[in-house]
């Protein structure tokens, strides 16, 4: 994998004489990257491309070629990459569609490709691809434009949409692989190489259709005992199925039994669109959560009740608070407040003031041995109302007091911003839903069982 992610030297064959708004133009997206090794444009019809020498084919460069990105008509494909086989080329990656994604054609080019691949040993990307992108090496192959961040979150995928919709799947990517229809690379040599990659720790993986299995199981049960490895399986429909092998030419297989395998593996197994989104922030910044036993603190009874439904439909449960931190609650409550858990400290907020009541509370839950995770209902306000927002305090007990993960749901007109104030440490994450909340407690609760499994802790 090294050749596609940290090459020094690109052939672009096929690359357009366009540029500009609207050309797609893989090279000039590549420059604007900030890529610093030696690129060669290839196109029969051109002597020079964004002001560098063009090349017929790429016999004609006559240098040492790592990578070669082919964005040509399928039906020249094989030709191509026998030429790169003679030219000594490391790896490849093929762009276009029509191959086991389209007709019986497409299915014999596609098998070609293998078939090279196997016999002379140029290791092949794709088809149907974006191919990948490297944040901490400023590479990327993608024609579409990406956002440039150093985070140490790795991607795999069947689909562009992934790169270009990034945030909306797994927030940021620090590097990212989209095998597309894998006629060669595929899922095995992706993990692979982010499970052994230092900068990255935690790997986002969504996968329509697996082959190798037993190899894939295998290597992610290794690897989840040094990062989490999150999985998004799509086609759990017959129609989905069906859309899975018109789209990447993947065999979707039984979903439940995909589900049962990688659940056992230790992988984290997620089902919604969305999860994937929380699952990445949760793991990547909070601790681990030893039990099930987890904390509410609340402005509002319904919530406190909300939450504890949710919190018992992801296998967690309301914690029995020590008798010392009902103490320390009571004395900043009205001496007629019935006090348990979820804590409801609106009267205490009412007689002290958001900052003491909610402050002294996170401290006091944080540090029973009763509590193995905590939940933090609060107001998102605006304006006149600015009094209401917690989020310096909060922060600043988590500082203090960092070994049990803490969960945020904001309600109210300026949640959105208020939850970005929560986060901006690290130390807290905020979720949208009450149920994203108790989900992604129950995914550190699952996380802590792999570790512990595996003698990690």
């Amino acid at each position: 994998m090294k050749y596609f992610m940290e090459p020094e030297s690109v052939a672009l064959i096929g690359i357009s004489r366009k540029s500009g708004p609207g050309s797609f133009n893989l090279m000039e997206n590549m420059i604007r990257f900030g890529f610093s090794g030696k690129i060669f444009p290839v196109n029969p019809n051109s002597t020079e491309i964004l002001g560098r020498k063009a090349y017929p084919d790429i016999k004609a460069i006559n240098e040492k070629i790592d990578l070669a990105v082919i964005s040509t008509p399928r039906e020249t494909t094989l030709g191509i990459l026998e030429d790169c086989v003679v030219a000594g080329v490391k790896a490849a990656i093929v762009v276009n569609q029509g191959f086991a994604d389209a007709d019986t054609v497409g299915k014999a080019l596609q098998q070609g490709m293998s078939e090279i691949a196997k016999k002379d040993g140029l290791r092949i990307l794709g088809p149907n691809t974006l191919g990948v992108i490297n944040n901490y090496n400023d590479f990327t192959t993608s024609f579409m434009p990406m956002t440039k961040e150093q985070v140490p979150i790795g991607l795999i995928c069947q689909s562009g949409i992934f790169f270009v919709g990034a945030r909306e799947f797994s927030r940021n990517i620090g590097k990212g692989i989209d095998i597309g229809n894998a006629c060669d690379v595929g899922f095995c040599d992706a993990l692979k190489y982010l499970g052994e990659d230092p900068e990255i720790r935690v790997i986002a993986i969504h996968m329509e259709g697996l082959n190798q299995g037993k190899k894939f199981l295998e290597l992610a049960e290794k690897i989840v005992k040094e990062k989490p490895v999150i999985i998004y399986k799509t086609g759990s429909s017959e129609r989905g199925a069906e859309a899975a092998i018109s789209h990447s030419g993947s065999m979707a297989g039984n979903y439940q039994v995909y589900m049962a395998a990688l659940k056992q593996t230790g992988v984290i197994f997620i089902e919604k669109d969305g999860q994937m989104v929380h699952a990445v922030k949760t793991l990547l910044n909070l601790p681990t959560m030893k039990g099930d036993r987890v904390a509410v603190i609340t402005f509002s009874g319904a919530a406190g009740i909300m939450i504890s439904d949710s919190l018992e439909r992801h296998g967690l449960k309301i914690a029995s608070l020590s008798p010392e931190t009902i103490e320390s609650v009571a004395k900043l409550s009205p001496e007629w407040m019935p006090l348990g858990n979820p804590l409801d400290i609106w009267p205490a907020v009412m007689l002290h003031g958001t900052e003491k009541a909610y402050s002294m509370a996170l401290e006091a839950v944080l540090k029973d041995r009763n509590v193995d995770g905590v939940v933090c209902v609060a107001i998102g306000p605006e304006n006149e109302f600015s009094f209401l927002d917690v989020s310096e305090v909060l922060k600043g007990v988590r500082e203090k007091l960092p070994d049990k993960p803490v969960a945020a749901w904001i309600y109210g007109p300026n949640s959105g911003e208020i939850g970005e104030r929560f986060e901006s440490t690290k130390k807290i994450m905020a979720y949208p839903t009450l149920d994203a909340v108790s989900w992604s407690l129950s995914i550190l609760k699952d996380r802590h069982e792999v570790l512990a499994r595996n003698g990690k802790l």
